[in-house]
């Protein structure tokens, strides 16, 4: 199996001080809305620590680096007594990276794209570790939009050929369903 290009883990003070100021500056230099860079890491910063009931923000980061590639909205939730599972509800990539994924064109071998499903298959298989901690048996993950549940769609193919057994992956409309078997 080859060696991961990003890290999926929480954030502290010092990878939230430095994921702020690269996005910030991203926004600035004209890739983003700073208005939405600002709101989204405010909503960050007051949701590093795991609270019983309310939703956590996960990072998506390059080996050894402070600066998330992706901010991740995850939510521990009780299907029942017995069952717990954790939902992945929202992933923002981080504006140079978004900025790539959307001017990917045919001939420029896809690195948006590569890029952006590698940030996302890691942070599926840091959540499926999450779930596990959690002893969560199920994770889900949303597709927003008809782009992100296509997206999703072929995540879960990426995911089948990195499996080793461990889960199964499958669109549930919107959601992406990943299971431990």
């Amino acid at each position: 199996m080859k060696k991961a290009l990003h890290i999926f883990k929480q954030f502290d003070v010092d990878s939230l001080t430095k994921t702020t100021e690269a996005w910030k500056g991203d926004a600035f230099d004209g890739i983003a809305f700073p208005i939405e860079v600002e709101q989204l890491m405010s909503w960050v910063a007051g949701h590093v620590d795991e609270i019983e009931g309310d939703s956590v923000a996960y990072g998506v980061f390059p080996p050894n680096s402070k600066i998330a590639d992706a901010i991740c909205e995850v939510a521990v939730t009780r299907k029942s007594v017995r069952s717990k599972w954790v939902k992945m509800l929202r992933v923002r990539l981080r504006p140079t990276i978004d900025d790539a994924l959307n001017s990917s064109v045919p001939n420029d071998s896809g690195v948006g794209i590569k890029n952006a499903l590698e940030i996302f298959v890691q942070a599926t298989v840091g959540l499926l570790k999450f779930g596990e901690h959690q002893k969560a048996n199920t994770i889900k993950i949303y597709g927003r939009t008809k782009q992100q549940t296509d997206f999703l769609g072929f995540l879960a193919i990426e995911l089948q050929k990195i499996n080793e057994g461990r889960m199964k992956a499958s669109m549930e409309g919107k959601f992406l369903v990943v299971k431990s078997i």
